[in-house]
């Protein structure tokens, strides 16, 4: 499908309408604006968000400060579509400045300033659940540089965001470590849902997405889950077989998707979507199923996204349920250098009815 981009200036914002050879089968494109970067930041990335029933918390790892300061940690509540298209505010500390939401430890800053290898520890949010007015999110501890694209994934951690807070605090084990799963122990770099399960105690269970590539264009997704009361034990998060349910081996899980960019689970019309962002396409597709576990169907596209010029892909891709308009929509935001329209997009997306 071609594609042509128009893109028009609004007081606030900027909007883009596409313009398709033909329309989605699906569904339709109701707002697609650019959202312009906060006070101080010199653009936005797509962020990774916490939803919660009536407003989305977006996070990201770093932003570019206008004063060439990198504000990192920081986050921004996001009520409304209205509310990202006319410019989120970030996250402030009691003194006006934006707040560190997930933040390194004093120890963490101190080797960080020590060190002379141009490398440095860095926290990347990765997403996860909310359940009664209580954010967790999960995070990557990296270890960047010291060139630019050099990464590497140190181990994964979770910290709880109590209501109206400004901080995320990082959960320790009982030997005070802040790494809680090894990069091979578990995968969960895609955020989640919490359902209604008998078998968990409390009778809910939080479900997180993970994917990781093992191959070449191959990036298998998997769920794993955990009690809610249980979430802060590394030790209750098992993952999920369609053959023996809740199991401990990871190479036991049964694969949802094959995602290499983003993936988010979220209830919608009873059952669950899967929206990804499939990369080598630029194209935002949804999967559904009854369940948030497995069953997810073949991937239907939904719509395209401006596609990035310099850059090797468009970033993020992930939905944002608490933002939807009505039922029976999606709302993603994504990040492209595209210069039809450059920036992070939010996209509201109507079905026209039932799909499958």
């Amino acid at each position: 499908m071609r594609t042509r981009w128009v893109l028009c200036a609004l007081p606030l914002a900027a909007c883009v309408t596409t313009i398709d050879e033909h329309a989605s089968p699906i569904g339709e494109v109701v707002r697609d604006c650019v959202v312009p970067p906060p006070a101080g930041v010199a653009a936005l990335d797509a962020p990774v968000s916490l939803e919660y029933p009536d407003r989305s918390l977006w996070l990201w790892e770093e932003l570019p400060g206008a004063d060439g300061i990198p504000r990192r940690g920081v986050g921004a509540w996001v009520a409304s579509v209205d509310d990202a298209c006319a410019g989120p505010r970030l996250i402030a500390d009691g003194a006006g400045a934006p707040a560190a939401v997930l933040a390194l430890t004093p120890a963490e800053e101190a080797a960080n300033a020590g060190r002379t290898d141009g490398k440095r520890l860095a926290l990347a949010p990765t997403g996860g659940v909310v359940h009664a007015g209580t954010g967790y999110l999960f995070y990557d501890l990296i270890e960047r540089g010291p060139g630019p694209l050099d990464a590497t994934t140190l181990g994964t951690g979770l910290c709880t965001l109590a209501p109206d807070a400004t901080a995320c605090v990082r959960v320790a084990d009982g030997a005070g470590a802040t790494r809680l799963w090894a990069p091979t122990a578990r995968v969960l770099d895609r955020g989640g849902v919490v359902v209604a399960d008998a078998d968990a105690a409390g009778g809910a269970r939080a479900v997180i997405a993970g994917c990781r590539r093992v191959a070449a264009f191959d990036d298998p997704c998997v769920v794993s889950g955990a009690p809610v009361a249980a979430l802060a034990d590394p030790a209750a998060y098992q993952v999920y077989s369609v053959f023996d349910g809740w199991v401990d081996a990871l190479t036991d899980a049964t694969t949802i998707a094959d995602a290499p960019g983003a993936l988010t689970l979220a209830p919608y019309d009873g059952g669950y979507v899967a929206t990804a962002m499939a990369i080598f396409d630029n194209r935002v597709v949804v999967h559904r199923s009854p369940r948030a576990t497995d069953g997810f169907g073949r991937p239907i596209a939904a719509f395209d996204v401006v596609p990035p010029d310099a850059w090797w892909f468009v970033r993020g891709g992930r939905e944002h349920a608490a933002l939807r308009p009505t039922p029976r929509s999606i709302v993603v935001s994504y990040a492209t250098d595209g210069a039809a329209a450059p920036g992070l997009h939010l996209v509201a997306f109507r079905f026209f009815g039932d799909f499958q």
